[in-house]
């Protein structure tokens, strides 16, 4: 046993030492073909590790409390129905940078829908997600997800009280890429993204470890903000990874 361990050894190496060469950047190919080419251009911010959480860049990132709570489980094994209870999750989560906080509280949702054996069967995911946040920054704001995990999912981010004609940015989550139109691969870094007025203002990695991205010429609210959804959306555990 001793001597096949060590003939096994070098090869161990190598493997380890090709992982390291690839390194992320080969490992996400696929996830960072569906981040916003032009939010690219500007600088990507890594995880770094603090107490209680992280930070991308500038923006620190704290979990406060995330409470978990079975729903339906009176939902018995109805033939035309989901059969699996769902998940309800309470969320509070703070994001600050110099000058600037943001506090959101979220609710998230996975629910099974009626093809839940189906998908159970084709071991996809496919039950329904839904989150609801109210983000407090200098204004007040409102993220609703609504969607299935074995689709892309949307959502809006929209300002309280905001001036007539201005349009909530549009949120995107990331899990599935279309190849040839036919073939469908499921990402392992799904990416989440904001966009306003057609162009993306942030972009994060919802993957450890998470990566992000923000456009420069967004002013502080709306890249905190933009930032803090992204945030969230990452720390509900609704199986965007899965």
């Amino acid at each position: 046993m001793r001597m096949r361990f060590f003939a096994a050894a070098p090869a161990l190496v190598l493997a380890s030492a090709l992982t390291g060469a690839l390194g992320c950047e080969g490992l996400r190919r696929a996830a960072l073909k569906t981040v916003d080419p032009t939010i690219q251009k500007h600088a990507r911010w890594d995880r770094e590790r603090i107490d209680g959480g992280y930070r991308l860049g500038p923006y620190a990132i704290v979990t406060r409390s995330l409470q978990e709570h079975a729903v339906g489980q009176d939902l018995g094994r109805p033939t035309d129905g989901p059969r699996l209870p769902g998940w309800r999750y309470e969320l509070v989560l703070e994001v600050r940078r110099p000058g600037h906080n943001y506090l959101a509280r979220c609710t998230g949702h996975r629910l099974p829908t009626i093809a839940a054996d189906y998908g159970e069967i084709a071991d996809v995911a496919n039950d329904r997600v839904t989150i609801e946040c109210t983000i407090d920054g200098r204004d007040h704001w409102k993220l609703s997800v609504d969607g299935r995990l074995d689709k892309n999912i949307g959502g809006e981010l929209r300002r309280e009280n905001a001036p007539a004609g201005e349009a909530p940015g549009v949120v995107e989550i990331v899990m599935w890429l279309a190849r040839l139109k036919l073939i469908r691969r499921h990402l392992n870094d799904p990416v989440a993204q904001v966009r306003r007025d057609g162009r993306a203002v942030a972009a994060m990695v919802i993957a450890r470890p998470e990566w992000a991205w923000v456009e420069n010429s967004a002013n502080a609210e709306a890249q905190g903000v933009a930032l803090t959804a992204l945030a969230a959306i990452h720390a509900l555990p609704l199986g965007f990874e899965e």
